[in-house]
C-alpha cells in the first residue's frame, strides 16, 4: 500500500512540473484564456475546501493545490503581458508660472511597478521617460531648488505643462501695521503689539486642473509693523492673522456679575478681557453718555441713585463763564431721565418725608470738575422727590443749595472746567453730552491683494476692531 502511494505521489509532482512549464503556456495564450482561469482557480480553491471539510485523503487534497498552482502561474502569466503591452513612453513639460517661460534642469520623478524613476528638464523644459507602466491617476512630482514643488497627473500631461513658481525671487513687498481696539476711551486705535502672525498665503495653478497653495508667515515687532518679502504671483495674496487676547479697558454699568442694576449702578472704567480678530467688531459696546451724574443720599432700601447730566430738556445744568472756568447757574431736572436707554422714574426711590437731601456731582472721567457745587433735593409727605421750582429760575428736582433764610449757601455754585455754549449773549453754558464714552472707529480692511509684477510693493493696515467675544458680558 505504501508503495502504491508513493508512485501516485510522483505521478502528481509529474503533472505538477509539467503545469510550471512556460513552453505549455504561452503568453499569447495565457492573455486568451484569462477570464476563464480566474473561474477554474475560484472553482479549485471552493473544491480544496470542500475535499478538506469532507476529510479527504492527503493525496485529492495534493492533487488539487497542483491544479491550483497551476491556474495562479497562468494567471500571472497573463498579468505581467498585459503590464508589458501598457507601458509607453511620456513627456512632461514644465513653465514659470508667472512668466510662462521653460523652467530648465527640473526634476520630475515618478512611481512605476514599485520604482522610482527620475528626468531632468531639457532646454526646452521637458523631461522624457521611456517605457513605463502608469494608470491615468499615477503622479509626476516636479522639484527644483528655489521654486515650490509642484505635481501633475499622467492624464493632464498632454493638456497643459507642470507650472512651478519661482519663490527665491522675493522681488515685492507688502508691509503695514496692525491696529486694535484696546482703549474705547480714547479716539484712536492702538498699535497690536509683538510677535503676533501675519501670514500671506496664494494659490498657483499647477497644469490643466489643479493648483497647489503656498504660506509666507511673519511675526509684527514691538510696534505692530509688519513686513512680508514675496515672489510675483499669478492671483492674489490672502492675509490670515492670529487671534490676539488683550484686556480692553472701557466705561461700563455692570457685568453678568454685578447685583446692582441702573439707575442705581453709577457707571465706572473697567478691564475686561477680550479676544480679537482683524475685521471682527461682535462684542457690545455700552452706551455711557455723559461723564457726569447727580447723586443722591441712599433711599430706605439702601440704594444710591445717579441721574445722568446730559444736555437734554429733562436733565440740564445751565451755567455761566469765570475767570477761571464755569459756575452753576440752575439746573432743570424732572422726574423722567433718559438712562442707558431706558427711562426710570424718580418715584422708585423713597426716603424721609418732608425733608432736605444733599445731592452731589460726580465726574467719573475726573477732569471737569475743579470744586463741587453744594445741591439739595426736597421730599414731599410721601418720601418721594418733589418737583419744585427755584429762585434763580430753575425747575425740577434739583437745585442749588440755600439756607434756612432762602439764601444761596456759599460756594453753592461750584466750578466747572469746560462747558458747551448755549447762548454766548447771555452768557450761558450747559453741561452738554451727547456722545458716548465709549468709542470705536471698527474699520474694515481687505484680506486680499494682486502682486502680480516683479518689483510690486504695497502698504496696507489691518484692524483688529474692538473684540470678537469677552470672557464676560458687560453692560
Amino acid at each position: 500500500m505504501k508503495l502504491k502511494f508513493t508512485r501516485l505521489f510522483l505521478v502528481v509532482l509529474a503533472l505538477y512540473a509539467t503545469g510550471c512549464s512556460k513552453d505549455e503556456f504561452s503568453e499569447a495564450d495565457a492573455i486568451a484564456a484569462q477570464k476563464e482561469l480566474l473561474n477554474l482557480k475560484y472553482q479549485h480553491e471552493l473544491d480544496l475546501e470542500t475535499l478538506k471539510q469532507k476529510g479527504a485523503s492527503a493525496l485529492q487534497q495534493l492533487i488539487n493545490t497542483a491544479a491550483l498552482q497551476q491556474l495562479k502561474m497562468n494567471d500571472s502569466l497573463a498579468r505581467a503581458s498585459a503590464v508589458a503591452a501598457a507601458k509607453q513612453d511620456y513627456s512632461v513639460a514644465v513653465t514659470d508660472v508667472v512668466t510662462n517661460a521653460p523652467v530648465v534642469d527640473a526634476e520630475v520623478i515618478v512611481s512605476s511597478e514599485g520604482k522610482l524613476f527620475s528626468s531632468k528638464t531639457n532646454a526646452q523644459g521637458i523631461a522624457t521617460f521611456s517605457s513605463l507602466y502608469l494608470f491615468p491617476t499615477s503622479t509626476f512630482l516636479i522639484t527644483k531648488t528655489g521654486y515650490a514643488a509642484t505635481q501633475i497627473m499622467r492624464k493632464d500631461i498632454t493638456l497643459g505643462t507642470a507650472k512651478l513658481w519661482n519663490t527665491a525671487e522675493l522681488s515685492n513687498e507688502i508691509s503695514g501695521t496692525l491696529y486694535i481696539e484696546t482703549d474705547l476711551t480714547n479716539t484712536t486705535p492702538e498699535k497690536v503689539g509683538g510677535n503676533v502672525l501675519v501670514t500671506a498665503s496664494t494659490s498657483v495653478p499647477n497644469g490643466f486642473n489643479g493648483s497647489y497653495s503656498v504660506q509666507f508667515p511673519t511675526y509684527t515687532t514691538a510696534t505692530g509693523a509688519y513686513s512680508l518679502k514675496l515672489p510675483a504671483a499669478p492671483g492674489a495674496y490672502t492675509f490670515s492673522f492670529a487671534q490676539v487676547e488683550a484686556d480692553q479697558k472701557l466705561y461700563i454699568y455692570g457685568t453678568e456679575d454685578s447685583t446692582v442694576a441702573v439707575p442705581y449702578q453709577l457707571p465706572y472704567l473697567a478691564t475686561v478681557k477680550t479676544y480679537f480678530n482683524v475685521n471682527a467688531s461682535n462684542v457690545n459696546i455700552p452706551s455711557v453718555v455723559g461723564p457726569v451724574f447727580l447723586k443722591f443720599p441712599k433711599d430706605k432700601l439702601g440704594r444710591e441713585l445717579y441721574i445722568p447730566v446730559n444736555g437734554y430738556t429733562n436733565s440740564t445744568v445751565y451755567l455761566s463763564a469765570v475767570t477761571d472756568g464755569f459756575q452753576v447757574e440752575r439746573l432743570n431736572v424732572n422726574a423722567y431721565n433718559y438712562y442707558n436707554g431706558v427711562y426710570y422714574d424718580l418715584n422708585q426711590s423713597t426716603f424721609d418725608a418732608n425733608t432736605k437731601l444733599d445731592v452731589t456731582m460726580v465726574d467719573i472721567i475726573g477732569n471737569i470738575i475743579k470744586s463741587q457745587p453744594l445741591l439739595s433735593a426736597t421730599t414731599n409727605s410721601a418720601g418721594k422727590i418733589a418737583m419744585t421750582s427755584s429762585a434763580e429760575g430753575g425747575y425740577g428736582s434739583v437745585h442749588l443749595r440755600r439756607d434756612a433764610t432762602g439764601k444761596l449757601v456759599a460756594n453753592a455754585k461750584g466750578l466747572f472746567s469746560k462747558a458747551a455754549v448755549y447762548d454766548v449773549s447771555q452768557n450761558s453754558y450747559i453741561l452738554n453730552y451727547s456722545s458716548n464714552l465709549n468709542f470705536a472707529s471698527n474699520l474694515i480692511t481687505g484680506l486680499n491683494y494682486s502682486l502680480p509684477n516683479k518689483g510690486d510693493k504695497k502698504i496696507i493696515n489691518f484692524y483688529y476692531g474692538s473684540g470678537e467675544s469677552r470672557v464676560k458680558k458687560v453692560y
